[in-house]
């Protein structure tokens, strides 16, 4: 298998992004890693040098970051390693392509020099949420602030595909994120979508209030990236502050220094659950190619549980699979 890693962007970049190839290449010789960034800063990690027969280096010399435009990135910084990842998964010189840069303009990279798979007409960003028992997919995120019902039924059966060949559950229920159950509920958006779903979608188990989005009541749940992105946020946010005032809550008390210690594993497990660096990267749906979105903040473990999900999605043939969902419904 062959992966680029684009090594210059992200938080933590290049070092974490280092690492987390160094640490995969301790486990595995199987796949061959094209590390797309600054020559000069790669060769420096005298770890990876001793991998040198499983890697090579594709020099850039820009840097893509939270400012840039992503109408215009390609224009602007077409020797970036964002760009130039993207631009190697054209010329299929390798199979996948991770990335933990600018959402925006990884997005607008891939489309104009990847495309859309044949019968999508926008892409989306699909989060696996875990929760105690599975957990469940979130589309979109945020890849578009503004959909129509045909697009949101599109994001469905890409994310039918995600986890029936990733996450392996074979028949997914399906919902509809709304602020009520009934299907005469909210905005013209979720009603006409609603009926849209019911019609083409066999699986689908109706509307979804976000309060009830843990409850294991739908392996997908499906909303404009706009809302998406709002409550995958809030979930983030909510769950570290819920953490944070329950040890000030604890460490305020008066509770035994024999039984402190018994409480902060069941919050290290919360907090592991919900852990960005778990769960590695997530797909970006309808590019005509395998392009994985890690969290701006990740480290080094998990740009290893990214390449990973990239294994996954390689050796599912994964855009095929999309394709061939997209077909059997008849969408295409």
């Amino acid at each position: 298998m062959k992966i680029a890693i684009d090594i210059m962007s992200g938080d933590n970049a290049p070092k974490c992004n280092i690492d987390g190839v160094v640490n995969t290449l301790k486990n595995t010789k199987e796949i061959f890693f094209t590390l797309v960034g600054n020559k000069d800063v790669i060769k420096k990690n005298k770890i990876l040098n001793q991998y040198k027969k499983n890697f090579n280096i594709v020099h850039t010399t820009q840097i893509v970051d939270l400012n840039d435009i992503p109408s215009r990135i390609i224009k602007t910084k077409p020797d970036s390693s964002l760009v130039k990842c993207i631009q190697l998964l054209k010329e299929k010189k390798v199979d996948a392509i991770i990335s933990a840069g600018n959402t925006g303009c990884l997005l607008a990279s891939s489309l104009l020099i990847l495309g859309k798979i044949k019968g999508i007409s926008r892409p989306a960003l699909a989060a696996y949420i875990p929760n105690e028992k599975k957990g469940f997919i979130l589309c979109d995120i945020g890849a578009n602030s503004n959909n129509k019902p045909i697009h949101l039924l599109e994001f469905a059966l890409m994310s039918k595909a995600y986890i029936q060949y990733l996450e392996n559950i074979k028949h997914p229920k399906i919902a509809l994120l709304n602020i009520g159950q009934e299907g005469n509920k909210g905005n013209e958006l979720t009603k006409q979508t609603y009926q849209l779903l019911k019609n083409n979608i066999a699986n689908f188990v109706g509307n979804i209030e976000s309060r009830y989005i843990f409850n294991n009541k739908a392996d997908i749940i499906i909303c404009d990236g706009f809302t998406g992105n709002i409550v995958l946020k809030l979930i983030e946010g909510t769950i570290n502050k819920m953490i944070d005032w329950t040890t000030k809550s604890i460490n305020s008390h008066s509770i035994s220094k024999f039984a402190k210690p018994m409480m902060y594993p069941v919050f290290s497990d919360i907090k592991k659950t919900f852990d960005y660096e778990e769960h590695g990267a997530t797909p970006l749906l309808g590019v005509n190619g395998i392009v994985l979105k890690c969290h701006g903040s990740s480290n080094k473990k998990a740009i290893e549980n990214a390449i990973i999900k990239a294994q996954k999605c390689i050796a599912n043939n994964f855009i095929k699979k999309i394709e061939s969902t997209l077909i059997k419904e008849m969408i295409i």
